[in-house]
């Protein structure tokens, strides 16, 4: 199987340093910068938050949504900057922080555990459901880094070193879930420019220049490093 994991195009709420929301929607321009297509061979599968569903509708006709692959529940962070809830919860950004627990969601929302636990699930029905042997997923850069850590055997506190740009693509392969994920990291554009026939190709940028102005307040709250 071949599972390609398509970060969604960028938002405000990136630009400017906020928790996201299900219903930001991605920017104008990153939409713009799609240029991909999905063969009927194929299966796709979407977030079910706004710019998922944005971005997944320029590559695809049809598509599956699924919750599995859904950002993660910042709870009653969601919309706020970052810099503000740093200042007005020091405690609980901190607590959060300090480890990837089940029990680590100050925010009253989704704890990283349990997160991660619901993305390897997903992972695992698509797995025994999928009747072709390469499924698209659009989805969030913390789902990437959840599932990346998942299918190398890294610690979940292993995603707190990773960072995937809007509009790449992580390929995870295998044979059969008998055997060890394969992965092939977003290093190289071209690598994802023309995949097998039948697959996505995506000419678009692997990083953007608001992306390192903005990952000092992300890598503060654990949506990058």
């Amino acid at each position: 199987m071949e599972l390609i994991l398509l970060c969604h195009a960028a938002t405000r709420a990136l630009k400017t340093g906020c928790f996201p929301t299900a219903d930001d929607p991605a920017e104008p321009d990153a939409l713009a910068a799609v240029q991909a297509h999905a063969g009927d061979s194929t299966r796709v599968i979407a977030s079910p938050a706004r710019v998922a569903r944005e971005t997944v509708a320029c590559m695809a006709q049809a598509f599956d949504i699924d919750p599995a692959f859904d950002d993660i529940d910042y709870g009653r962070w969601s919309g706020h900057s970052i810099r503000e809830i740093g200042e007005k919860e020091p405690e609980n950004i901190a607590t959060w922080l300090a480890g990837p627990g089940p029990y680590s969601q100050p925010h009253g929302g989704e704890s990283v555990a349990v997160f991660a636990a619901r993305v390897i699930d997903g992972i695992a029905r698509i797995e025994r459901e999928v009747t072709r042997r390469r499924c698209i997923v659009v989805t969030h850069a913390i789902v990437v880094k959840a599932a990346v850590a998942h299918a190398l055997g890294k610690p979940l506190s292993s995603i707190y070193a990773m960072n995937f740009a809007p509009l790449s693509a992580t390929v995870l392969q295998r044979p059969s879930a008998a055997h060890a994920w394969a992965v092939e990291l977003p290093h190289a554009l071209e690598a994802y420019r023309s995949l097998k026939a039948g697959s996505v190709a995506c000419a678009t940028p692997l990083s953007h220049p608001f992306i390192q102005e903005a990952q000092m307040a992300h890598y503060y709250a654990l949506l990058c490093r």
